[in-house]
This record gives structure tokens, sequence and C-alpha cells, in this order.
């Protein structure tokens, strides 16, 4: 399937922001640059990387949107006051382009799905591991969203009852154990790429870690699985690259439930960090 036209995606994260331009299924464009200290200066950003070539825009934000009204509703960690912000009518204002204002865990499978790991499976379970753990759903071809594009939050399936605190108000996510803040919390320095890298080099704490982090994504995934019937997950973001140390504890607890949910294949996504942007830009395009 290929998608006309250009289009422009933008995955607004804490920190960095990812963008990118598709000409068809193809980045013709993309970069990186600081997140900007809130909403209507990112909105600006934005507004110049459409250049007069880009038909339509989408943009990725780190939380719960209204994607009929473009509006960030619970979006806590860039910079700024998000919540409540109409972004998706700012930016069309601004650009006098049709704007998709998405989540970024969704934007991230639709790209998998579309262009990715995922492509030609009708059904899948996708999580991505960075500062928290987002996930989603596609079951027949589509990405299920919810009304605050809210579902699929793998992340925040209960590992242990009296785990750490999470910022959802629970305790014991699987966030707090495979997200990169948790692994570097349970190790005692960090950041977790230093505590992959002393995993490979043969330390047994290090390792005991990202098994504890495997285990707490098997246990997210076969709650999924068991709840929608899926039979393959799709594993990527920044703190996916020890996806390797996580699998032998993360495949056991898959394994354990097999009677219920069968096999469950994990895969690595493909599409790298800019996943979200690409995901953007094919949500923007589908808004015109």
């Amino acid at each position: 399937m290929t998608h006309a036209g250009r289009r422009l995606g933008v995955d607004v994260g804490g920190t960095d922001t990812k963008w990118v331009v598709l000409d068809g299924d193809t980045v013709a464009a993309a970069g990186t640059v600081p997140t900007p200290p809130g909403p209507g200066e990112t909105m600006t950003l934005v507004a110049s990387l459409a250049d007069p070539s880009v038909e339509a825009i989408g943009i990725a934000l780190p939380g719960h949107v209204d994607r009929a009204s473009g509006t960030a509703l619970f979006v806590p960690n860039p910079p700024g006051d998000w919540d409540g912000y109409p972004a998706g009518p700012r930016l069309s204002a601004l650009t006098g382009r049709p704007v998709a204002v998405v989540n970024d865990a969704r934007a991230f499978a639709h790209a998998e799905l579309l262009l990715g790991t995922a492509r030609g499976l009708a059904d899948a379970l996708f999580a991505v591991l960075g500062t928290g753990v987002g996930g989603a759903v596609a079951l027949r071809g589509a990405v299920l969203v919810g009304p605050r594009d809210n579902l699929g939050e793998i992340g925040h399936v209960t590992v242990d009852p009296s785990g750490p605190p999470c910022c959802c108000g629970n305790r014991g996510c699987a966030e707090t154990f495979a997200g990169g803040p948790g692994i570097v919390r349970a190790f005692g320095s960090g950041p977790a790429a230093a505590v992959a890298a002393a995993a490979r080099a043969g330390d047994e704490r290090a390792a005991d870690v990202l098994a504890g982090a495997g285990r707490a994504l098997g246990v997210a995934l076969g709650d999924a699985a068991a709840l929608f019937g899926v039979s393959a997950a799709v594993v990527g973001g920044g703190v996916s690259g020890a996806l390797d140390l996580m699998r032998p504890a993360l495949e056991r607890e898959l394994g354990r439930r097999r009677p219920l949910i069968g096999d469950v294949a994990v895969l690595p996504a493909v599409l790298g960090p800019r996943a979200g942007a690409i995901g953007a830009a094919l949500c923007g395009g589908m808004s015109g």
C-alpha cells in the first residue's frame, strides 16, 4: 500500500522532537531538535518545518489527546502546559494544512503496522520501551484508538501490586520495571544503556535487572494477549536495544501461559527512533 503526497510527521518528546517528511512511503527528509519550551513554541517550530510541498501534518504527543478536536488532554512530559491545548487548530491556522493530533505509542504502532515489522499482520500488540512503556493494539489491520487515544496502555498493567509507585497512581506497573528509569532505579546507576552494557560485560546484577524488566514485559504482553487473542508483539523504543537481554525471561513468562494464549512471537521493531514521526505523518495523510 502506497500513501500519496508529502506529509510532515512530528513526534514531540520530553527532551527531543523528531520529524520526518514522507513522500509516498519514503522518508524524504528527517531531523531531531530539542523540544521547545512550550506548546506555542512547538507549533511555531512545526510550522517552520512545513515547506510548501507538505500537504498534511501529523503530530504525535506523549499522552492522551482528543483526535476529533486536535486537543491535548493529558500530556505531562514535554516542557510547558499542554493540558487542554488546541494543538491541531493552532497548527492548522499557522500552516493552512490539515493536522492530525495522535498519541505517540499509537503513532509508533501505525508506522510499524503499515511499513515496519508488523506489515502484513492483521493483529498485533506493540510495546514502546523508553522513559515510560507505551503500548498499542492492532486488530483486523487497524490500530485501536479509544476516546482519549488511550487504548492499549500495556505499560500500566500491574506486575507487582506492592512494587514501586507509578506516575499513573498505581504501584508495580510494567513501566516501573521495564522503562528506562525503572531499570536505572533497580540497578542503582544509569543510564539504561549503561546497565545493558554492564550485563553484556558479565555483570550478573545488571543481567538480573534486565531479566526483571523482561519478566515484567512478559506479564504485560501475556495479559494483553489473553485479553485480545493476539499472537504477535512488536517491541521498540530507545530501551529496546536491550531486548535480547530481556527476551529469555520475557519468553519464559509467555511460555508459562501458553495453554491459554498459545505461541506469541516477540518481534523487534525495525523503523528505529523515527517510528513515531513516521506514524504521525501517516496519520496526517489520513486527515487530508
